[in-house]
């Protein structure tokens, strides 16, 4: 009897040990490594296009010796959550020069030293935008440009300095864009004079000189022989225009005649945003018991814009067992195409024909303007004759 107990007591000595060398023996892989499980893990959003990133600046700046130049440098990130921080890569090289990332403006006041002796000199100021890196987004995103600060070293002629704001446009809308200029000789509103020009480069599309017109002409009241006011862009009437790249100039006059030289503004036009169209309407018609494939696609005729389906009809409530998918094309983001399977088995036997329609309503983006339409799928089913 001892010699049993003495048995018992050893295996249930060694079961104790075994347990306390690895209680987590049968737990999952991932508890005993220690790891959070899956499902706390933050998910981590795939890279997103460039496209959605921009930074808004003049491309060409003009200034003199002994002049205050100054503009803003704003950025934009079209991702919802993403914060970004705008920086000036070679603000060293621009002795003086202040940039303020929280408000974007750059201030600089050339000296002779930098156009050492010659007419005029080009400077690159080179602009880096950066997003911060979240759980969401752990890479980070960023996108370059590079301005032309056009520098004169003497006084000849007034100068436009900057047109600035949104270069991107959409037809049916009125655009307003700033500019900024400097002309000694006027003492007063009414000494200045702005005209609007053509570009004068073939390869531009069309004319667009006269939708372009200036609202106002405002003295700075903070620098001296400095005037600002904006420009205003009617494009109300303009759907002919096609969707692509623009240019108009501007040239101030001064109270003497003397004009400066003229300063070329790119724009990128967008028609705006027209109703969908579909390339099937009605169904082919069918008899109870049967069934048929469909597919069809919805397009914008223009190809400029970018849809998305905003609500469907559940086919499988109007006719059991129907199935209807709409997706956007994966090389055309202005079509959507649907397929489906149409059956009528699960029909009661109707004494005369019957029409049961589908609707699809259908955004239709363009820039920031959007347009919806309304698609209707008609099914008709024809009624057994006896």
């Amino acid at each position: 009897m001892k010699l049993v107990l003495a048995l018992l007591t050893g295996l249930m000595f060694l079961t104790a040990c075994e347990m306390q060398q690895d209680p987590l023996k049968d737990a999952p892989e991932a508890v005993r490594e220690g790891r959070a499980p899956e499902a706390e893990k933050p998910v981590q959003e795939k890279p997103f296009s460039k496209d959605a990133m921009f930074i808004d600046a003049p491309t060409v700046v003009n200034g003199r010796v002994g002049s205050p130049m100054e503009f803003k440098i704003n950025g934009r990130v079209m991702v919802e959550g993403v914060t970004y921080k705008l920086s000036i890569d070679n603000l060293a090289d621009f002795e003086g020069a202040t940039f303020d990332a929280a408000t974007g403006e750059f201030k600089w006041i050339p000296t002779r030293a930098v156009v050492a002796g010659l007419p005029s000199i080009e400077l690159p100021l080179r602009i880096t935008l950066a997003t911060d890196a979240s759980a969401k987004y752990p890479l980070i995103s960023v996108e370059k440009k590079t301005l032309s600060l056009m520098v004169v070293n003497v006084y000849s002629k007034p100068i436009v300095q900057t047109i600035t704001g949104n270069g991107t446009l959409t037809t049916g809308t009125t655009h307003y864009l700033d500019y900024t200029m400097e002309d000694i000789d006027a003492f007063s509103e009414a000494d200045v004079t702005l005209d609007v020009r053509d570009c004068g480069i073939a390869s531009y599309r069309d004319s667009i000189a006269h939708l372009v017109s200036v609202r106002n002409i405002t003295k700075s009241t903070t620098t001296p022989n400095k005037y600002e006011g904006r420009i205003e862009i009617d494009l109300r009437n303009a759907d002919h225009l096609a969707s692509t790249y623009y240019c108009f100039a501007l040239q101030a006059i001064s109270k003497h005649g003397v004009k400066s030289e003229i300063y070329k503004r790119d724009i990128t036009i967008n028609t705006r945003p027209k109703s969908t169209r579909i390339t099937m309407e009605s169904a082919p018609t069918l008899l109870v018991g049967q069934s048929a494939q469909i597919a069809f696609t919805i397009y914008d005729t223009t190809a400029n814009g970018s849809l998305r389906m905003v609500s469907m009809d559940d086919i499988a409530k109007v006719l059991p067992g129907s199935t209807l998918t709409c997706k956007s094309n994966y090389t055309s983001k202005f079509q959507l195409d649907c397929s489906g399977y149409i059956t009528t088995t699960g029909l009661t036997a109707p004494t005369a024909d019957a029409v049961y329609n589908i609707k699809m309503e259908v955004e239709n983006t363009v820039g920031s303007v959007s347009v919806n339409t309304t698609h209707t799928l008609r099914i008709n089913v024809k009624a057994v004759t006896l």
